[in-house]
Protein backbone atom coordinates (compact mmCIF):
# COMPACT_ATOMS: atom_id res chain seq x y z
CA UNK A 1 0.00 0.00 0.00
CA UNK A 2 1.44 3.69 -0.56
CA UNK A 3 0.39 6.60 1.02
CA UNK A 4 -1.23 10.41 0.10
CA UNK A 5 -0.29 13.21 2.36
CA UNK A 6 -4.09 14.55 3.09
CA UNK A 7 -2.29 17.40 5.75
CA UNK A 8 0.94 17.87 7.87
CA UNK A 9 0.02 14.98 10.06
CA UNK A 10 -3.10 13.17 8.36
CA UNK A 11 -2.22 10.05 5.95
CA UNK A 12 -4.54 8.17 3.72
CA UNK A 13 -3.69 4.86 2.74
CA UNK A 14 -4.45 3.42 -0.56
CA UNK A 15 -7.62 1.36 -1.48
CA UNK A 16 -7.42 -1.93 -0.80
CA UNK A 17 -9.92 -4.17 -3.09
CA UNK A 18 -11.81 -7.08 -2.98
CA UNK A 19 -14.53 -8.49 -6.19
CA UNK A 20 -17.86 -9.42 -5.46
CA UNK A 21 -20.45 -11.06 -7.75
CA UNK A 22 -24.54 -11.28 -6.77
CA UNK A 23 -26.05 -13.90 -8.91
CA UNK A 24 -29.47 -12.53 -8.53
CA UNK A 25 -30.84 -9.30 -8.31
CA UNK A 26 -31.31 -10.15 -4.43
CA UNK A 27 -28.11 -11.71 -3.88
CA UNK A 28 -25.94 -11.12 -1.09
CA UNK A 29 -22.18 -11.61 -0.67
CA UNK A 30 -19.16 -10.91 1.91
CA UNK A 31 -15.81 -9.68 0.69
CA UNK A 32 -12.99 -9.44 3.56
CA UNK A 33 -10.33 -6.53 3.75
CA UNK A 34 -6.91 -6.71 6.23
CA UNK A 35 -7.81 -4.24 9.37
CA UNK A 36 -6.29 -1.26 10.72
CA UNK A 37 -2.69 -1.44 11.95
CA UNK A 38 -2.34 0.50 15.28
CA UNK A 39 1.37 0.81 14.89
CA UNK A 40 0.81 3.00 11.88
CA UNK A 41 -0.51 5.82 13.97
CA UNK A 42 -4.04 7.11 15.59
CA UNK A 43 -7.16 5.79 13.17
CA UNK A 44 -9.15 8.44 12.52
CA UNK A 45 -11.69 7.41 9.47
CA UNK A 46 -12.44 4.46 7.53
CA UNK A 47 -13.83 4.86 3.98
CA UNK A 48 -15.39 2.50 1.29
CA UNK A 49 -16.89 2.66 -2.07
CA UNK A 50 -17.73 0.57 -4.70
CA UNK A 51 -17.92 -0.39 -8.80
CA UNK A 52 -20.67 -2.66 -10.35
CA UNK A 53 -21.72 -3.83 -13.27
CA UNK A 54 -25.51 -4.85 -13.77
CA UNK A 55 -27.64 -6.39 -15.86
CA UNK A 56 -31.42 -6.01 -14.67
CA UNK A 57 -34.45 -7.08 -17.00
CA UNK A 58 -37.90 -6.70 -16.16
CA UNK A 59 -40.43 -8.81 -17.51
CA UNK A 60 -44.13 -9.78 -18.17
CA UNK A 61 -46.38 -12.69 -18.41
CA UNK A 62 -49.91 -12.36 -20.17
CA UNK A 63 -51.83 -15.30 -19.31
CA UNK A 64 -54.73 -13.82 -21.29
CA UNK A 65 -55.71 -15.08 -24.51
CA UNK A 66 -55.18 -12.11 -26.24
CA UNK A 67 -52.78 -9.33 -26.63
CA UNK A 68 -52.92 -6.43 -23.91
CA UNK A 69 -51.49 -3.14 -23.22
CA UNK A 70 -49.37 -2.39 -20.34
CA UNK A 71 -47.58 0.27 -18.53
CA UNK A 72 -50.72 2.32 -18.67
CA UNK A 73 -51.03 5.35 -17.45
CA UNK A 74 -47.40 4.07 -15.37
CA UNK A 75 -44.70 2.61 -17.10
CA UNK A 76 -43.19 -0.40 -16.32
CA UNK A 77 -40.00 -0.44 -14.51
CA UNK A 78 -37.73 -2.86 -12.35
CA UNK A 79 -34.70 -1.49 -9.54
CA UNK A 80 -31.93 -3.20 -8.32
CA UNK A 81 -30.44 -1.44 -4.98
CA UNK A 82 -27.14 -2.58 -4.04
CA UNK A 83 -25.74 -1.65 -0.65
CA UNK A 84 -22.57 -2.18 0.68
CA UNK A 85 -22.07 -2.33 4.19
CA UNK A 86 -19.11 -2.77 6.99
CA UNK A 87 -19.07 -2.83 10.53
CA UNK A 88 -20.17 0.71 12.67
CA UNK A 89 -22.93 1.33 9.84
CA UNK A 90 -20.69 2.50 7.01
CA UNK A 91 -22.91 1.87 3.95
CA UNK A 92 -23.03 2.87 0.27
CA UNK A 93 -26.09 2.78 -2.25
CA UNK A 94 -26.27 2.63 -5.58
CA UNK A 95 -29.13 1.83 -7.57
CA UNK A 96 -30.01 1.05 -11.56
CA UNK A 97 -33.64 0.84 -12.69
CA UNK A 98 -34.41 -0.23 -16.13
CA UNK A 99 -35.01 2.52 -18.87
CA UNK A 100 -36.97 3.79 -19.94
CA UNK A 101 -40.43 2.95 -18.37
CA UNK A 102 -42.24 0.78 -20.74
CA UNK A 103 -45.82 0.63 -22.19
CA UNK A 104 -46.94 -1.22 -25.26
CA UNK A 105 -48.88 -4.09 -26.10
CA UNK A 106 -47.78 -7.48 -25.04
CA UNK A 107 -48.90 -10.71 -26.82
CA UNK A 108 -50.41 -13.64 -25.54
CA UNK A 109 -48.68 -16.78 -23.68
CA UNK A 110 -49.44 -18.28 -27.51
CA UNK A 111 -48.46 -15.39 -29.38
CA UNK A 112 -45.17 -15.66 -27.08
CA UNK A 113 -44.64 -19.57 -27.36
CA UNK A 114 -45.47 -19.89 -23.67
CA UNK A 115 -42.53 -17.67 -23.09
CA UNK A 116 -42.50 -14.04 -20.76
CA UNK A 117 -41.81 -11.27 -23.25
CA UNK A 118 -38.92 -8.97 -21.94
CA UNK A 119 -40.16 -5.72 -21.13
CA UNK A 120 -37.03 -3.99 -21.21
CA UNK A 121 -33.46 -4.74 -20.37
CA UNK A 122 -30.81 -2.53 -18.55
CA UNK A 123 -26.77 -3.17 -18.75
CA UNK A 124 -24.72 -0.85 -17.33
CA UNK A 125 -20.92 -0.76 -16.74
CA UNK A 126 -18.60 0.83 -13.67
CA UNK A 127 -21.79 2.46 -11.72
CA UNK A 128 -20.07 4.31 -9.04
CA UNK A 129 -21.51 4.62 -5.99
CA UNK A 130 -20.67 7.18 -3.62
CA UNK A 131 -17.72 7.52 -1.22
CA UNK A 132 -18.53 7.17 2.50
CA UNK A 133 -16.37 7.91 5.45
CA UNK A 134 -16.99 7.55 8.88
CA UNK A 135 -14.62 9.18 11.11
CA UNK A 136 -13.74 8.45 15.20
CA UNK A 137 -10.77 6.97 16.99
CA UNK A 138 -9.37 3.68 17.36
CA UNK A 139 -11.77 3.35 20.30
CA UNK A 140 -14.70 3.88 18.12
CA UNK A 141 -13.48 2.71 15.03
CA UNK A 142 -12.15 -0.95 16.93
CA UNK A 143 -14.68 -2.89 14.82
CA UNK A 144 -12.11 -2.32 11.87
CA UNK A 145 -9.55 -4.13 13.78
CA UNK A 146 -11.24 -6.90 12.68
CA UNK A 147 -10.67 -10.59 14.26
CA UNK A 148 -7.40 -11.98 12.94
CA UNK A 149 -6.72 -8.71 11.49
CA UNK A 150 -9.65 -9.09 8.64
CA UNK A 151 -12.73 -6.80 8.27
CA UNK A 152 -15.81 -8.39 6.70
CA UNK A 153 -17.88 -5.74 4.51
CA UNK A 154 -21.45 -7.38 3.22
CA UNK A 155 -22.88 -6.81 -0.21
CA UNK A 156 -26.61 -6.92 -0.94
CA UNK A 157 -28.61 -6.88 -3.59
CA UNK A 158 -32.64 -6.02 -3.54
CA UNK A 159 -34.91 -5.61 -6.08
CA UNK A 160 -38.38 -4.04 -6.83
CA UNK A 161 -40.91 -3.06 -9.36
CA UNK A 162 -43.30 -0.64 -10.37
CA UNK A 163 -45.75 0.15 -12.93
CA UNK A 164 -49.77 -0.79 -14.49
CA UNK A 165 -50.79 -3.93 -15.42
CA UNK A 166 -54.08 -5.25 -16.62
CA UNK A 167 -56.06 -7.74 -15.19
CA UNK A 168 -54.25 -11.15 -15.82
CA UNK A 169 -50.71 -9.93 -16.57
CA UNK A 170 -47.99 -9.89 -13.71
CA UNK A 171 -44.38 -8.91 -14.06
CA UNK A 172 -41.29 -10.21 -12.42
CA UNK A 173 -37.73 -9.13 -12.75
CA UNK A 174 -34.63 -10.97 -13.07
CA UNK A 175 -30.63 -9.65 -13.08
CA UNK A 176 -26.78 -10.45 -12.32
CA UNK A 177 -23.87 -8.44 -11.15
CA UNK A 178 -20.56 -8.00 -10.20
CA UNK A 179 -18.35 -5.50 -9.15
CA UNK A 180 -15.21 -4.34 -6.67
CA UNK A 181 -15.28 -2.87 -3.20
CA UNK A 182 -12.69 -0.55 -2.24
CA UNK A 183 -12.05 0.36 1.83
CA UNK A 184 -9.25 2.67 2.85
CA UNK A 185 -8.07 4.05 6.23
CA UNK A 186 -7.48 8.10 7.52
CA UNK A 187 -4.28 8.13 10.25
CA UNK A 188 -3.35 10.45 12.43
CA UNK A 189 0.62 10.34 12.27
CA UNK A 190 3.02 11.56 15.09
CA UNK A 191 5.47 14.25 13.80
CA UNK A 192 8.29 14.55 13.50
CA UNK A 193 8.64 11.06 12.87
CA UNK A 194 5.36 10.41 10.76
CA UNK A 195 6.58 9.90 7.23
CA UNK A 196 9.19 7.21 8.52
CA UNK A 197 6.65 5.71 11.01
CA UNK A 198 3.40 5.09 7.73
CA UNK A 199 6.52 4.03 5.60
CA UNK A 200 7.40 0.86 7.67
CA UNK A 201 3.81 0.11 8.54
CA UNK A 202 3.07 -0.04 4.82
CA UNK A 203 5.90 -2.41 4.33
CA UNK A 204 4.78 -4.58 7.05
CA UNK A 205 1.00 -4.15 5.50
CA UNK A 206 2.60 -5.21 2.00
CA UNK A 207 4.06 -9.06 3.28
CA UNK A 208 0.72 -9.53 5.28
CA UNK A 209 -0.82 -9.40 2.53
CA UNK A 210 2.02 -11.44 0.50
CA UNK A 211 1.65 -14.01 2.96
CA UNK A 212 -2.43 -14.35 3.13
CA UNK A 213 -1.96 -15.15 -0.88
Amino acid sequence: MAAAPASATTLTTSWQSANFSLASVDGTAQVNFAGFDSSLGTLVGVTIKYIVNETLSDLVYNSNNYAVTVGNPVGLSATSTITVTGPLGLTTVSQLTTSPLYAGNVGSLADNNNQAAVVATNTVTGIASPVNTITGNPTTLASYLGASNTVTIGVKGVGSQSGSLPPGVFNSYSGSSNGVVYLQYIYDIPEPASIALFAVGLLALTQLRRRKS
